[in-house]
């Protein structure tokens, strides 16, 4: 302090001139490493995205956005990591132009004590989250840091993920654009009516013997499952379509589709059945988007996907170069640099 004082008021300008950018420079560094400790990366990346309510991982496409989106739920013991890295998920959805956001299932106890993942639905007795209100969280902060577009959200799900995305289609049709389900249907009592129009589109295995198209009955009232036709006739109502007697299916990429016609403005249901089991079939994929993409009647036609890269595998030799780094939060995905 004494030496402070000695130093005459010239020097004491100076020091304060030097001191001042250095301060400046010091906080710069330390928000900056903040920033780079709160961002998330991509599914390829050790750090995924969190949300209130738990986490998920994302691929970008190449291109300035705003992106299309498919949030795809697994079934039973799957893995957001598994599937945000898997080439054919990336090819199939990434590659195609849409971002792909893979939000994480939580551990659960299974029939027999068996813990491993899933999702929590609202006809099981207990739940550990609220599944709509995490996958809305998820849906919102992709589109924030990511440039995704809001209004074209698909909701897509196989099996115990379908199951969710079936109540979630019925109970709170307004959560994604569109929704798409495989090997799955609605798990418990099918409530009488559902809360209003929606977009959705179930695809089957005629041989699906673990989730059968005739329904199951389980050990307990909530693991039995309505036949899908019956539950489908709920979401019918619900947005007022015409019933689909007498319509023929139409054949597509190994899939035999019916529609219900005449919905109510901004819905659509189709059913789309292959000759396989659970699995789902390569043309899964492609079936799925063209629905997506198919113009509503009485809509106009939304612009076309920018950058599609292409529907094939990805060659593992070209790794993942295809897509961006991710950006720090609060910034949008808008350069491909």
């Amino acid at each position: 302090m004494r030496l402070w004082r000695r130093l005459d008021p010239r020097r004491r300008t100076v020091g304060r001139r030097l001191c001042a950018p250095l301060v400046v420079f010091l906080l710069a560094l330390a928000l900056a490493g903040g920033a780079r400790a709160a961002r998330c990366d991509y599914s390829g990346f050790e750090k995924p995205c969190t949300v209130q309510g738990g986490e998920y991982r994302v691929l970008i496409p190449e291109g300035e956005g705003p992106f299309p989106a498919m949030v795809y739920l697994y079934g039973s013991g799957g893995r957001s990591v598994t599937i945000a890295n898997h080439p054919v998920f990336e090819a199939a959805v990434a590659g195609r132009g849409y971002a792909l956001v893979v939000p994480a299932a939580r551990e659960m106890t299974y029939q027999g004590g068996i813990r491993d993942t899933g999702w929590g639905l609202r006809s099981e007795p207990e739940r550990a989250r609220d599944e709509a209100a995490f996958l809305r969280r998820v849906i919102d902060d992709a589109v924030r840091r990511f440039h995704l577009d809001r209004e074209r959200v698909l909701l897509a799900g196989q099996s115990r993920g379908g199951f969710l995305v079936w109540e979630i289609a019925c109970h709170e049709p307004g959560l994604a654009a569109a929704y798409a389900v495989h090997g799955a249907g609605y798990l418990g009592d099918m409530p009488e009516a559902c809360a209003g129009p929606v977009r959705f589109l179930q695809t089957h295995g005629a041989e699906d013997t673990v989730v059968p198209m005739d329904g199951r009955q389980g050990p307990v009232p909530w693991h039995s499952m309505n036949p899908v036709a019956e539950s489908l006739a709920v979401l019918a109502r619900a947005s007022d379509c015409a019933g689909p007697e007498g319509l023929a299916p139409e054949a597509r990429l190994g899939f035999a589709r019916q529609s219900w016609p005449d919905c109510a403005p901004g819905s659509r249901l189709d059913l789309m059945v292959h000759p396989g089991g659970h699995g789902m079939p390569a043309s899964w994929f492609r079936v799925v988007l063209d629905w997506f993409e198919e113009p509503l009647p009485e809509a106009p036609e939304i612009a076309p996907v920018k950058r599609r890269i292409g529907t094939g595998l990805p060659n593992p030799a070209s790794g993942s170069g295809r897509f961006k780094a991710p950006p720090p939060p609060g910034e949008r995905a808008l350069s491909s640099d």
